[in-house]
C-alpha cells in the first residue's frame, strides 16, 4: 500500500515536515503574525483553499480583526455569514479574466477599505486528460483561468493598486513532475511561477510567494477531491492558512519570488536562508545542465 506521504516527503527542502498548523506560523500563540490591521483580498474565496487562507485562520487569530475581501461567482453569501462576526467583508462575483473587470474589483476594495495589504490568489481549474482525450478548449482553460487571472491580478494590483503589498499565487506541486494526462494543468502552474519570479524582479514593492499548498483535505463542501489522490490527502487547510500569515511579515522577504511547499518548516528555512538565497534552491532552473562558453565539458 502506498504511503500517504508519497507526494509529500519526497519533494521537502527542510528535514521537519508538517501537514497542519504549526506553532511557528500560528496567529494563536505567534503574535507576530497578528493580521488585525491588513485587508486581505481574496480570489476565489469559496474554494476550500480560498476560504481558508485567511478567513479560517480568524479562528485561531485572538483579535478576530481581519478585513477580507472575497471573489467567486457562486456561494459568496455563505462566505460572508461564515465571517460577518469576524471581520469587516467585502464579496464581489465577477469574472477576473476580463481585465476591465480585474481593474474595476481592486478600485471597489480600494473605495471601501483605502489599500490592499495582502492578495491571496485561489482561483484555479483543474482539466486533465492525455493531450487529443479532451477538448482544445478545455486544455486551454487551465491557461484561461490559472495563468490569465494571475496576470490579471498582478496588473491591477501594480497599475490600480500601487504595487505595494504581499501576493501570495497557489500554485501545485505538479508544476515539478511529468505524469499522463497532466500537461494542460502542470504547464498553467508552472507558468505562474515563473511569473512570480518576474513580478519579483520587476516590482520591488511587491512581495511575490508560488505556494504548493500541500495535498489538502477537502472540509465543509469547500475544496476538490481528487479520487486517485486521497490515500495522500492528509494536509489541513490551516497549514495554508497559517504560513500565508507568515508570508505576510518581513521575516519572509528572502523567500520573495520563490516556489515554497506548505509543508517546509519555516524556522528551518530561516535558519539557512543565506544558502537559500545564495544558490536559489527554490527558484526555477532552465536546464540541469550548466549551459558555458564552450559548451558541457562531456564525460564520454
Amino acid at each position: 500500500m502506498a504511503s500517504p506521504d508519497a507526494y509529500t516527503a519526497p519533494f521537502m527542502l527542510t528535514k521537519s515536515m508538517h501537514r497542519d498548523m504549526y506553532p511557528a506560523i500560528d496567529p494563536a500563540t505567534n503574535s507576530a503574525l497578528n493580521a488585525s490591521s491588513k485587508v486581505v483580498m481574496v480570489v476565489g474565496a469559496t474554494s476550500g483553499l480560498g476560504f481558508v487562507s485567511y478567513c479560517q485562520v480568524l479562528e485561531h487569530c485572538p483579535s478576530r480583526g481581519y478585513r477580507t475581501v472575497g471573489r467567486s461567482l457562486e456561494g459568496l453569501e455563505k462566505v460572508e455569514q461564515d465571517l460577518a462576526t469576524k471581520s469587516h467583508v467585502l464579496t464581489i462575483a465577477t469574472d477576473l479574466n476580463l481585465s476591465e473587470n480585474t481593474d474595476i474589483t481592486f478600485k471597489k476594495v480600494l473605495d471601501k477599505f483605502g489599500r490592499i495589504d495582502v492578495l491571496v490568489n485561489a482561483a484555479g481549474v483543474m482539466n486533465v486528460a492525455p493531450i487529443g482525450a479532451q477538448s482544445a478548449n478545455a486544455w486551454w482553460e487551465n491557461f484561461e483561468v490559472n495563468v490569465k487571472i494571475a496576470y490579471n491580478v498582478s496588473h491591477s494590483y501594480v497599475t490600480i493598486a500601487g504595487g505595494n503589498g504581499t501576493l501570495i499565487n497557489l500554485v501545485s506541486l505538479a508544476a515539478s513532475f511529468l505524469a499522463p494526462a497532466m500537461s494542460g494543468y502542470s504547464a498553467s502552474k508552472l507558468a505562474v511561477i515563473k511569473l512570480g519570479e518576474c513580478l519579483d524582479l520587476e516590482q520591488p514593492g511587491l512581495r511575490v510567494f508560488s505556494v504548493h499548498p500541500g495535498m489538502v483535505i477537502a472540509e465543509n463542501g469547500r475544496g476538490m477531491v481528487v479520487e486517485p489522490f486521497k490515500t495522500f490527502t492528509r494536509d489541513s487547510a490551516a497549514l495554508f492558512g497559517g504560513l500565508s500569515t507568515y508570508l505576510a511579515t518581513p521575516r519572509a522577504d528572502f523567500l520573495r519570488g520563490t516556489y515554497i511547499h506548505a509543508n517546509w518548516d519555516v524556522a528551518e528555512l530561516e535558519e539557512h536562508q543565506a544558502e537559500i538565497t545564495e544558490k536559489k534552491l527554490n527558484k526555477l532552473a532552465f536546464l540541469n545542465v550548466q549551459l558555458q562558453p564552450g559548451g558541457y565539458p562531456w564525460s564520454m
